[in-house]
């Protein structure tokens, strides 16, 4: 029986580059992979954020309970294991860190900053930016209330892609909150339509101004449309009225008051078409997105989650933010930001002349080079002419060769 030997669809394998005749596809090279978590983990670091991790495995019944129909439902891979209980493959690492942290509850030092990067999986269609086997970096903030934490998440943000030597004109940051979006419906009476403006207002960013005022118009008068309009354009007293309401939330007023000054250069909208899909955000939440013409989508984005913990019988607000892989590296690649080499280790290569010479290269040379932090290849094919054999080990990613 000869079995297929690609990937199961939607998943990947990482290859070394160097192993590669011909090598294209980059989303699928280990050395880019590494290189975006290691960054993401040495900038975390250094912002007083914590490492972790969690089992893939989680109870199905969380997700299907907080993370709203499309991904609660058809997106989820669950299944009932032997013992009867209905499981999954999780989809997203949030509702595990609110898992891990109601377990140890009365242990822990609150407020935690911590992060994770692990694998998830969606049963979605794959597409440029999306995979159903895809990892994140979940990023929490847990055990402080809405407050300068909030403020600190959209810094944080902004630094993470600073680390990444990304510009101002590569990207915009747009934020909303969930309480503000709820009293603007309640002051409209449109308390009844809320699910299918949320989303219309979820969708904005990808439909044009005609095809946005048609689909209003099937549930509202037009009176209501413009004044939806108005709000997302910033227009008049619609645009107050929303404005006024978010300048009553402490956190929001400071964000709003901060931010401009903190980064002046730097495109951080707030508006009312951010709503993020997942039910358990209550209060800030945030939305990254691409500025390239070939890849105009959103990143990755975040929010407050205070009641999460319910779930598990405990209570502590929380904040977080979570960028996957696939859409931050098609963002590196579109813009350039790749280093010239992501394999940042030096790697030497040794022509050996004849297994005379393996005592001491063993005995002494690799030794002395891995001290130094430094790998190695080594090309044994004795009968073959020189010149081939330093091209070969060129081709593998050596910088330096010795012959021995």
């Amino acid at each position: 029986m000869k079995l297929d030997s690609n990937p199961y669809k939607g998943t990947r394998d990482f290859y070394p580059k160097e192993s590669i005749i011909n090598w294209s596809d980059s989303i699928n090279d280990k050395s880019k992979q590494n290189y975006i978590f290691s960054k993401f983990r040495e900038l975390l670091t250094l912002n007083g954020f914590v490492e972790y991790s969690s089992s893939v495995i989680e109870p199905a019944e969380a997700f299907i309970a907080k993370s709203g129909e499309e991904l609660g439902g058809g997106q989820l891979y669950s299944f009932e294991d032997k013992g009867g209980r209905k499981i999954a493959l999780r989809p997203e690492l949030t509702l595990s860190v609110a898992r891990m942290v109601a377990n140890k509850f009365d242990n822990l030092r609150l407020p935690l900053r911590w992060f994770s990067i692990d694998n998830n999986f969606r049963y979605e269609r794959p597409q440029k930016g999306r995979s159903r086997e895809f990892w994140q970096v979940e990023i929490d903030i847990i055990g402080k209330e809405a407050s300068e934490v909030d403020l600190e998440i959209l810094r944080l943000t902004v630094e993470l892609f600073k680390g990444f030597n990304a510009k101002p004109e590569m990207y915009t940051v747009y934020y909303n909150h969930r309480l503000v979006l709820d009293k603007w419906v309640e002051n409209n009476n449109w308390q009844s339509i809320k699910p299918k403006l949320y989303k219309v207002l979820d969708d904005w960013f990808k439909v044009d101004e005609d095809g946005k005022r048609r689909t209003l118009l099937e549930f509202m008068d037009q009176e209501s449309v413009q004044k939806v309009i108005d709000t997302v354009n910033k227009i008049g007293n619609p645009w107050k009225e929303y404005l006024d309401i978010a300048r009553t939330f402490k956190e929001l007023d400071l964000i709003l008051n901060v931010i401009p000054k903190l980064y002046p250069d730097i495109n951080i909208e707030f508006t009312p078409a951010i709503i993020r899909g997942q039910a358990y955000y209550t209060g800030l939440i945030f939305e990254c997105f691409d500025s390239n013409r070939s890849n105009p989508r959103s990143l990755f984005g975040g929010g407050r989650f205070d009641n999460l913990l319910d779930l598990y019988g405990k209570s502590t607000p929380a904040i977080g933010l979570a960028p996957g892989d696939v859409s931050f590296h098609e963002f590196l690649e579109g813009w350039g930001l790749y280093p010239d080499s992501t394999n940042t280790t030096e790697k030497i290569g040794y022509v050996v002349k004849s297994p005379d010479s393996l005592l001491e290269l063993f005995n002494s040379i690799i030794p002395e080079i891995i001290s130094q932090g430094k790998t190695f290849d080594i090309d044994y094919e004795y009968d073959r002419k020189e010149n081939k054999r330093i091209e070969t080990l060129n081709k593998r990613g050596c910088k330096k060769i010795v012959i021995i």
